[in-house]
């Protein structure tokens, strides 16, 4: 993340009132508003006072509304991009999700996660609700080039042996986009921090101090269903940078899946 404003509600989420929280949610899915909007307009469009906007603002260290425009203003001036998914529609939206997602995965050194996914005995990938398919589709991915790579929970099944059964060998994929389960918060804070890499949305930055890394895919709300475009792109560059690494013994992995395909006559 490069938007300071994010940065630091990222930074101060636990400590804030259910008022702030919903300003805080408001701002990380439009963080452009805090440009447009006054502070009495962005009370309003958050069911609070404008005192309430007024201390949130205070809260993340800024002396007031303007100080925290002229700082956003000064970044974009450099080349911080401050544009947002509302800035675009259709699939221009799309493009401009995975423009900001690509901006991001070049500014973080992403070898250690890579090393992880690759050499971990164990990966254990996580996933609720709309997650749960994008997890489906990283293990599906991750099989073509290694093995052992579990799907939790598993259909009809608690996570609680799953997640107590956790050793130093396993590697920990946690995903969490939009509307995630109640319980979630519980259940980062029982996964091992340093071995995690959460994939989530503007909403699940406050939780990027419990994994050794977090990827955030810019999600829109400007349509009432969500687009998958940038979870899913993020799943293709992280499996291929696996696979093209494990080099021969991802191909050798990917043939045998072949072949078993064949013998099983599973495909066309």
């Amino acid at each position: 993340m490069t938007n300071p404003m994010t940065e630091r509600i990222a930074q101060h989420y636990a400590d804030l009132t259910q008022n702030s929280r919903r300003i805080a949610d408001y701002l990380l899915v439009n963080p452009e508003k805090i440009l447009m909007l006054s502070t009495n307009e962005i009370a309003q469009e958050c069911s609070v006072s404008k005192a309430s906007v007024s201390r949130f603002i205070r809260k993340l260290g800024y002396q007031d509304h303007g100080c925290l425009r002229t700082e956003l203003l000064d970044e974009r001036d450099k080349g911080t991009p401050m544009a947002t998914l509302s800035d675009a529609t259709g699939f221009n939206a799309e493009l401009a999700a995975l423009e900001s997602m690509w901006a991001q995965i070049e500014s973080i050194d992403l070898e250690p996660i890579i090393d992880a996914l690759m050499n971990s005995k164990r990966i254990k990938l996580i996933g609720y609700r709309n997650s749960y398919p994008v997890a489906m589709h990283f293990r599906q991915q991750l099989l073509q080039c290694r093995q052992q790579v579990d799907l939790l929970p598993l259909p009809g099944q608690t996570i609680g042996e799953d997640i107590a059964s956790i050793d130093e060998q396993d590697f920990i994929v946690l995903i969490g986009i939009r509307r995630r389960v109640h319980g979630f918060a519980e259940l980062i804070e029982r996964l091992p921090s340093h071995q995690t890499l959460l994939i989530t949305d503007q909403t699940g930055i406050h939780y990027q101090s419990q994994a050794a890394c977090t990827l955030v895919c810019p999600m829109g709300n400007d349509r009432p269903l969500d687009s998958y475009a940038a979870p899913m792109a993020l799943i293709s560059y992280l499996s291929n940078r696996v696979y093209d690494k494990l080099g021969r013994k991802a191909t050798k992995v990917s043939e045998s899946v072949s072949q078993t395909y064949s013998v099983l006559n599973e495909l066309e």
